[in-house]
């Protein structure tokens, strides 16, 4: 992958910490109700099935959706964590132990490590059939 390709994907991982963290002003969530957090944690995966799938297309030519999911799941988690952890950790205060109440913030810090290969090796093996009618042993 290119050096402007890492770019691009670093601006996009700190552009979508900083919409979610706008959105969860003023206390990055913590003010909303138990139940919001839980409804929100599902929208926000439910919505990241096609908006995988439509960055994978978006950003990637060469067909290698599994490969470049774990990209995906690097750069949208990898940097999350930092910003989160020198905004809570180190600018709040709060330390490492930021993870238990910000428990919404590190559900994504797991979940798209299984989400995002689930789909780029789905559009792959769709990718396969397609090509020759018939499913590639993967």
């Amino acid at each position: 992958m290119s050096a402007k390709r890492h770019l691009q994907l670093l601006l996009y991982s700190f552009v979508t910490w900083l919409t979610f963290y706008l959105i969860g002003l003023p206390e990055y969530y913590q003010h909303w109700p138990f139940w919001s957090k839980i409804v929100i944690c599902i929208l926000v995966t439910a919505g990241y099935f096609p908006g995988t799938a439509c960055t994978l297309r978006k950003y990637w030519s060469d067909g290698k959706h599994l490969t470049n999911s774990l990209w995906l799941a690097l750069y949208l988690t990898l940097p999350l964590f930092v910003y989160d952890y020198l905004l809570l950790a180190w600018y709040k205060n709060l330390g490492i132990g930021f993870v238990f109440p910000y428990w919404y913030l590190s559900f994504f810090y797991f979940s798209f490590w299984i989400q995002f290969p689930a789909i780029g090796w789905w559009m792959q093996r769709e990718q396969a059939v397609q090509h020759d009618g018939t499913p590639s042993p993967q």
